[in-house]
């Protein structure tokens, strides 16, 4: 959510900034000190079009000052109050529609920012203090209800944090300070059932972290040391670990902690090429490219039970030739062949 609304950076710059962008026309007056005085209105650079108009008193921008996109648009209306060190900001979509409005004081965001869709929905919520977030940030989803909650101070991250799904279930929480992450951090699915638990320590993740699967059985434990993991043990599910350039390197099942079911192992020799997106209901290329592995092979293929190998085994060699076929029965050879 922050950073759909990092498009706004140019048109949040602080009024004062804008307005001391040169000047044109018999309207724009200084005094003899050079100070602003009176109304003033810059265009576009190489346009008829006018960029902003307003009024300086002393070189301090007073009373409200209009800002205006290239197409003559409406992109930002700033108030400001006398004495000139603070101001009322709102800012618009193209197509009208209210997209932020808050505070400025010397030059810098201060206390409550709104942000609002096209649609003029209200999406997020911010509290500042002198050009830093300080306070609570809300982010909504379209229909009001909250997606996302955290707190800041000084413009880090500090206490609790909080994302939630569309129907209102938790998605994730945790708690910060000093703008990283300390205590418990957990994740949920969208049935309630927690996808990932574990400690945060002075940033790092410290300690036994236990993913699930959605059924709520265990997936994998994983242990670390000032954010070093030290080991993995893998529970429930399908697991695959890849060689350095992402290609698959094998897969294998796990129930209750044991290997169970096929598994298959594979040789580090495809390339991955760079070939045309199909797309559509009969497969048209189109421009965007796509990686796709080409060329691997398998090496090792067959069947775990109770964490011991069962039945046929098969070994190929690296152009995909079967070179041989062992059987087991509870972990032991029952016998082999060679492949033809």
């Amino acid at each position: 959510m922050l950073g759909r609304l990092a498009t706004l950076t140019i048109l949040l710059m602080p009024p004062t900034f804008l307005a001391a962008q040169g000047t044109d026309g018999a309207i724009n007056r200084t005094d003899a000190q050079g100070r602003k005085q009176g109304p003033w209105a810059r265009k576009w650079a190489g346009s008829e079009q006018v960029r902003y108009t307003g009024q300086f008193k002393d070189d301090r921008p007073v009373g409200s000052f209009t800002y205006y996109s290239t197409e003559g648009k409406l992109e930002s209306r700033i108030d400001h109050y006398p004495g000139g060190k603070a101001s009322h900001a709102r800012h618009y979509h193209p197509n009208g529609k209210l997209m932020a409005e808050g505070r400025y004081a010397d030059q810098e965001k201060d206390s409550t920012w709104n942000y609002f869709d096209e649609a003029g929905v209200l999406r997020s919520t911010e509290q500042w203090k002198l050009g830093k977030l300080d306070g609570t940030m809300t982010a909504y989803f379209a229909d009001g209800t909250v997606a996302e909650r955290r707190t800041f101070k000084a413009g880090k991250a500090e206490g609790p944090a909080e994302q939630f799904y569309a129907n209102g279930g938790q998605r994730y929480k945790a708690n910060y300070q000093g703008g990283a992450p300390e205590g418990i951090e957990t994740y949920y699915f969208p049935n309630g059932n927690k996808e990932i638990e574990g400690r945060y320590v002075n940033g790092d993740r410290d300690g036994g972290w236990t993913y699930y699967n959605e059924d709520g059985s265990v997936q994998m434990q994983v242990l670390y040391a000032q954010g070093r993991m030290v080991k993995e043990k893998f529970e429930n599910g399908t697991f695959r670990e890849y060689w350095a350039d992402q290609q698959l390197k094998s897969e294998v099942t796990y129930r209750n902690g044991k290997r169970e079911g096929p598994f298959t192992e594979w040789y580090n020799n495809g390339q991955w090429v760079e070939v045309p997106m199909k797309l559509g209901p009969q497969g048209e290329e189109k421009s965007e490219m796509e990686r796709k592995l080409t060329g691997q092979t398998k090496q090792r293929e067959g069947t775990y039970k109770n964490d011991l190998l069962e039945g046929p085994v098969k070994e190929y060699n690296d152009a995909g030739r079967l070179i041989s076929t062992v059987v087991y029965k509870n972990g032991v050879t029952v016998n082999g062949a060679g492949g033809q």
